[in-house]
């Protein structure tokens, strides 16, 4: 008897290794730019690996489409995986392979048959082998959310490394918003990448800023002195932010324009000052950035 185990919904195990029965339908990615994401899904025809990034080529049955996701992942040719069509970039250019993509998606994770994901940091020969899945926070209503495309409500913001702020005052720069908590994996994982991605751009081409959701403030305040963390942080102690933000998965990094309007929401861990995502995140703020001098 064929068995399906679901892990937090975000990654599937079939002993199968149908992964197109669980998307039962397929859509062209014209009908995915226009619509909520989508689960893509189909037989990889070609993998790249380079600088902490796995490019998969991906082959539908209608069309083929790239993928790029983080970490070294143990994908071969002929492999079933599928993938969320969350963040698609259409004619880009990536500066570490040397080639342009008509489409390709910059995504969380690939799902497939194998239970586990071998990830490689960008930063050091560290190899860590866990489950490749967002962290669930505590579950809400998620009403008064803020959907992409609409603009944030005015909110305080309770400083952690800064004197309280209202989220207003961001206005008139593009901002990076990263909502973390200090128990979370995944959001200490990226948090590197963050701080450095801030020391390269903060207050120049954009701003970033970090939203704890932990209980207490204290476990938030001794997470920024352990890991030096200088870019602003701030206290969501009510839940305000997590709930107009729809952090109900942690690390959610959200992109906002220079009048508070949200661009793009991505769940999970990045490597934030990588190439390819620096790349992406010009393409989405609608900026030039150009690497800084050290």
């Amino acid at each position: 008897m064929r068995k399906i185990l679901l892990i937090c919904f975000s990654l599937t195990l079939l002993n199968t290794g149908v992964i197109n029965t669980v998307y039962a339908t397929l859509k062209s990615t014209d009908e995915i730019e226009h619509n909520k994401p989508l689960k893509i899904s189909g037989r990889v025809t070609d993998v790249i690996t380079s600088a902490g990034f796995t490019y998969a080529e991906v082959d539908t049955g209608k069309e083929k489409v790239w993928a790029a996701g983080p970490g070294i992942i143990a994908l071969k040719k002929g492999d079933l995986v599928a993938f969320s069509s969350e963040m698609p970039m259409k004619n880009f250019h990536s500066k570490t392979l040397g080639r342009e993509f008509s489409i390709i998606y910059f995504i969380q994770q690939y799902i497939t048959d194998k239970p586990t994901s071998t990830i490689s940091t960008q930063h050091g020969d560290e190899n860590i082998q866990k489950m490749v899945q967002p962290v669930i926070t505590t579950s809400n209503s998620m009403r008064g959310e803020v959907s992409r495309g609409d603009y944030l409500r005015e909110a305080s913001l309770n400083g952690l490394n800064r004197e309280n702020k209202m989220l207003s005052e961001f206005k008139g720069k593009p901002l990076i918003i990263n909502v973390w908590a200090s128990w979370c994996g995944p959001c200490r994982a990226e948090m590197g990448s963050l701080e450095r991605l801030a020391k390269q751009y903060n207050g120049r081409e954009f701003n970033v800023i970090g939203i704890s959701t932990d209980d207490y403030q204290n476990k938030a305040m001794a997470f920024i002195e352990q890991t030096g963390i200088t870019f602003e942080n701030y206290h969501d102690s009510k839940l305000i932010l997590e709930t107009m933000l729809g952090a109900n998965t942690i690390p959610l990094t959200v992109l906002v324009d220079e009048h508070g309007r949200i661009l793009e929401k991505v769940r999970g861990a990045r490597e934030w000052d990588s190439p390819e995502i620096v790349d992406a995140i010009g393409r989405v703020l609608n900026i030039k950035l150009t690497e800084q001098v050290k």
